[in-house]
């Protein structure tokens, strides 16, 4: 009889992680009690245009991603490490999954056996030869085929 194991299916997604930033001018004028804004990346005193974003406020030219240091702009998607925005093609380059037939990045939906990603339409059931879906009920025989549960 062939070895059966149950497989795990992840998804990233990008909206419980995916922030974003609004830009801000400070045209009031400074008061004794008021609060001095500074900035969240470069520690400096704000006077003028900012971004809100992460909980914090920043120069407009200092809101860039830690990895690569390119500038992240209003409305463009990023990922948030120690409370500084990470691009998400850094994200991806340091934290993401290749697929191990294609060898791109999976972004959304992976299929995880073992130490091993896969994007979903990258893999076809041993039994029927039709590609994989997020749906279908999977299970791997013999510690390294994909088959579909019906075609067991």
């Amino acid at each position: 009889m062939a070895d059966v194991q149950e497989l795990e299916v992840e998804e990233i997604d990008l909206d419980d992680e995916d922030f974003s930033c609004e830009v801000h001018d400070d045209d009031e004028p400074e008061t004794a009690e008021s609060e001095v804004d500074m900035c969240g990346m470069c520690e400096a005193i704000i006077d003028g245009q900012y971004l809100t974003a992460l909980d914090n406020k920043f120069h407009p030219e200092c809101f860039v991603c830690v990895n690569c240091k390119n500038k992240v702009a209003p409305g463009q998607d990023f990922f948030e490490r120690n409370e500084k925005p990470l691009c998400v093609d850094c994200h991806y380059l340091l934290y993401g999954y290749k697929c191990k037939v294609c060898k791109e990045f999976i972004k959304g939906q992976r299929l995880c056996w073992g130490d091993d990603a896969f994007h979903f339409q990258c893999v076809k059931c041993t039994g029927c030869a039709k590609t994989l879906c997020e749906t279908d009920d999977l299970k791997v025989v013999n510690k390294k085929d994909f088959i579909h549960v019906k075609c067991c």
